[in-house]
């Protein structure tokens, strides 16, 4: 049958449910008194055939059903896994509308525990109610690889297929319960801030704008809370930290979203060989809590987590690698040979992260801490002896960058200075997109109170996510990604229209 067909036979029988007086989606709650992995680990000591007087109630989404006549055996997926119900006209409640049920419809029941003669433990239903009737049908299976983007667009439908698919995003909650304790034991507190802010700023990327009507002033989604983290710094807290959301406006691929998750903490007093070492402890716990062990396999590569972990200079990687020797190039000369590789770039800090791109980032697979970066990409950071460059790092697994650190900036001189020039190269470079950071006098201000010396680091969580669950790609770690809109969603309720009169 058709898609079509299918659903007529649905709103059929929903029709004969509301005229036997029985509205699927009238009930507000039920009471869940077990669920199926409880119950089957409990009663798993039965012998097949034997049959219990231990009442249970259970809920969730029928599977599948078999079997006609006097007896009909239904999968039933709950919160927690399956389990099969036994409906038999002898012992349920209302037998006869057990031919109304379809796979996807959402039922609630009373029985009591048995195993059945091929030893699978059950419930015996003793009574059911409808709980919610799926007017759509599920797929008779899923389409995985074939249709990739349709489980991203249908999130709910993949959840409820594809068991591995809900696994990783519960081990996704337990990350993230696992990273509030690791910051909470170390006394760092957790603190929200603005994610509709009157300056974006704390990266390079374009914002989301908006505006506030009653305000009458533009507003940008943030791009990272790292300036409102450091005014706390300010305001005397010693140890912040916030698990944030943030969105930039920028492509969506295998490593990108425009809204993802990140952990950015400050500590005053530290630099950025404490955050090293901070995000070294941090994601070998999470990788030894998660799967017991300090090796990961990720993206086809066995991945070392056993500290300590490698750090190397930006321009050492890049000649270790094959590249330039950058450090007895002048500035201009590193810009054209980035240019000579194909890449767009307009100031010297942007080829030297193109180089190591190019060069050397393929070939880091364990977790290595890349160091001292040129000042004119990191105008929060400061100074490193070498003026050229500042004490920051960036942290790369398989290739990838999943974290970004500083001894964070606290003068408000250099600071102002650091932003003045990057007003003047916005308006120096007529490039669209160009990404920069804009001028935020009250964080200036903020400084010309005093900041102590401080440590910063923000992680990436979704990549994180990707590499703790093995994930090939961010949307597997999104619950809902950004995706090209629909061109139509056709709705049961416009190809019956009728159904509409019954709610009148």
């Amino acid at each position: 049958m058709g898609f079509r067909e299918l659903v007529a036979e649905r709103v059929r029988k929903f029709k004969e449910l509301l005229s036997r007086g029985i509205d699927p989606f009238k009930e507000k709650r039920f009471e869940v008194s077990a669920y199926s992995i409880d119950i089957k680990r409990e009663f798993s000591y039965l012998s097949p055939g034997e049959e219990t007087e231990q009442r249970v109630s259970v809920a969730g989404r029928i599977l599948s059903r078999r079997g006609h006549g006097k007896i009909v055996f239904v999968d039933l997926l709950d919160a927690k896994g399956n389990i099969q119900l036994v409906f038999r006209a002898d012992v349920t409640k209302d037998f006869d509308l057990v031919k109304l049920l379809d796979r996807g419809d959402i039922v609630g029941v009373k029985g009591r525990v048995i195993k059945t003669k091929r030893g699978e433990v059950s419930v015996l239903v003793e009574e059911f109610k409808v709980l919610a009737k799926a007017l759509r049908p599920l797929p008779d299976t899923w389409y995985g690889l074939k249709d990739v983007e349709r489980r991203y667009r249908e999130r709910y439908v993949d959840l409820i297929l594809n068991p591995e698919v809900k696994e990783r995003f519960i081990k996704i909650h337990e990350i993230l319960l696992e990273t509030r304790r690791f910051f909470n034991e170390r006394g760092f507190v957790e603190v929200l801030t603005p994610i509709l802010q009157p300056v974006y700023g704390g990266a390079f990327a374009r914002p989301f704008k908006t505006h506030h009507h009653f305000l009458d002033m533009d507003m940008y989604l943030r791009i990272a809370p790292e300036l409102y983290l450091k005014r706390l710094i300010v305001g005397g807290f010693e140890k912040v930290y916030e698990v944030s959301v943030n969105f930039r406006n920028e492509d969506v691929d295998a490593t990108h979203n425009p809204e993802f998750y990140q952990i950015e903490a400050y500590w005053a007093y530290a630099d950025y060989r404490d955050m090293m070492d901070l995000v070294e402890d941090y994601v070998t716990r999470l990788v030894e809590k998660l799967h017991g062990t300090h090796t990961l396999e990720w993206m086809g590569k066995e991945i070392d987590f056993r500290k300590p972990w490698e750090r190397m200079r930006l321009v050492d990687a890049i000649r270790e690698f094959g590249g330039p020797d950058v450090e007895s190039m002048k500035e201009e000369e590193v810009i054209k040979h980035a240019r000579s590789l194909g890449y767009d770039v307009i100031r010297f800090g942007e080829a030297l992260e193109k180089l190591f791109d190019h060069y050397a980032a393929p070939h880091v697979v364990n977790p290595t801490f890349i160091t001292h970066y040129p000042v004119d990409i990191s105008p929060l950071a400061k100074r490193s002896e070498d003026p050229r460059y500042v004490e920051r790092f960036e942290l790369f697994i398989n290739g990838m960058e999943f974290a970004n650190a500083y001894s964070e900036l606290n003068n408000p001189i250099e600071q102002y200075k650091r932003f003045k020039e990057e007003e003047e190269l916005r308006k120096r470079i007529k490039k669209e997109g160009l990404e920069y950071q804009p001028m935020d006098r009250d964080f200036v201000r903020a400084l010309e109170y005093g900041m102590p010396p401080t440590g910063g680091i923000g992680i990436g969580l979704t990549r994180l996510f990707m590499v703790l669950t093995n994930a090939a790609t961010i949307k597997e770690v999104i619950l809902f990604p950004a995706l090209a809109p629909e061109k139509e969603i056709p709705l049961v309720v416009e190809l019956f229209p009728e159904l509409l009169e019954l709610y009148e």
